[in-house]
């Protein structure tokens, strides 16, 4: 690879200094070397200041929700031992890595197999995208971030909105498995859902999942991208699940939950949680629908204390995760940043110069 091509394909990023795209022409290694490129343009600067603005609005409503939220916290978690907080935080924490491999496999099926230091950097910073109201941003953020790393833009909103997908659609599959083990006679009421998993098991296959990939695209009026999936992305959102479930049941047993089926219903009743909050794109985050849901679904394993109680732990939990990733994939940008600076002290990356 030349010395000036940066390491990954620009082929659609519509350079900020008006130089020609490179093209790749086989899968490329992001992170594996620090590129050395072009001084910064004054639309590079612009998109610059916009992205540290969109980066200051996320963590300010990231801080509003919290102190909204902040008296039912202090209450909720007095009732939590250590134990139960700090594998709740850890099963947190495993659930969001799981999240960041699942797009970085999608990454791999758009032809670039990206480091797990670029991947952290990229995901988990553009991960504070979804507490801005709208449900793009993070999309949006992640395909910015992306550029500092090589990454074009279509590749980048690729493997999100890949990701996005796998996580609906296993978000769904779990819930119906929670619908049908939650209650004495699921599976004879709604024996009819085992339809819908298989059907839905059948589109995460990597074939049909490819080709609702390129159909969305399409609808979206997105160029084709050529995209060679595997099971990796499917897998690792379901360890998201499992491991979100896990936390769930630790904070439910703690305010007296005791089910046989309390594992599946928490985990479904979790994701499904997650998806209509999802859905809601006005809600920052999920905020609102997803508590609603929550208290909706958990009816058969615990008491309206226990769900509103799991909802606002549950949703402290993923924000001290998502502030810890992101100071994480903060730090490992500045590296970045730093070595690429290092090697061409005058220069930037085009369109993403100094990425927060």
């Amino acid at each position: 690879m030349d010395a000036r091509q940066p390491t990954g394909s620009a082929a659609d990023a519509d350079p900020a200094d008006g130089q020609p795209a490179n093209t790749p022409d086989t899968d490329q290694t992001i992170g594996a070397e620090v590129p050395v490129v072009a001084p910064r343009s004054r639309r590079a600067r612009i998109l610059n200041a916009v992205k540290w603005a969109a980066a200051a609005v996320a963590v300010v409503l990231l801080v509003v929700g919290v102190a909204r939220q902040w008296d039912e916290i202090v209450v909720d978690f007095a009732r939590l031992d250590a134990r139960t907080v700090t594998l709740g935080v850890v099963l947190t924490l495993v659930a969001l890595i799981a999240n960041m491999l699942s797009w970085r496999a999608m990454m791999a099926a758009t032809g670039f197999r990206v480091r797990p230091a670029a991947a952290s950097s990229i995901f988990f910073v553009g991960q504070l995208g979804k507490y801005i109201p709208g449900g793009v941003w993070s999309i949006a953020a992640q395909a910015e971030l992306g550029r500092a790393h090589g990454l074009a833009r279509t590749g980048s909103a690729v493997a999100s909105l890949a990701s996005m997908l796998v996580s609906m659609v296993t978000a769904a599959l779990v819930g119906i498995v929670a619908l049908l083990l939650g209650s004495p006679d699921g599976l004879q009421t709604f024996w009819w859902l085992a339809v819908v998993v298989v059907i839905g098991l059948v589109a995460l296959t990597p074939p049909v999942l490819g080709r609702l990939i390129a159909v969305a695209m399409r609808l979206l009026r997105r160029p084709p991208q050529e995209i060679t999936l595997t099971w990796t992305g499917t897998v690792m959102s379901i360890v998201m699940w499992l491991a979100y479930g896990g936390q769930a049941t630790l904070v439910l047993q703690a305010f007296g939950a005791d089910s046989a089926v309390l594992f599946p219903v928490a985990t479904g009743a979790y994701a499904v949680a997650w998806l209509v909050g999802f859905l809601v794109v006005i809600a920052p985050a999920g905020l609102g629908p997803r508590e609603a849901v929550l208290l909706l679904l958990l009816g058969s394993v615990t008491d309206p204390t226990g769900a509103l109680a799991l909802a606002v732990i549950s949703r402290a939990f993923m924000t001290l995760g998502d502030v810890v990733l992101a100071g994480l994939g903060a730090a490992l940008a500045i590296r970045h940043r730093r070595r690429t600076a290092a090697v061409d002290p005058v220069g930037g990356v085009p369109g993403s110069p100094g990425t927060p």
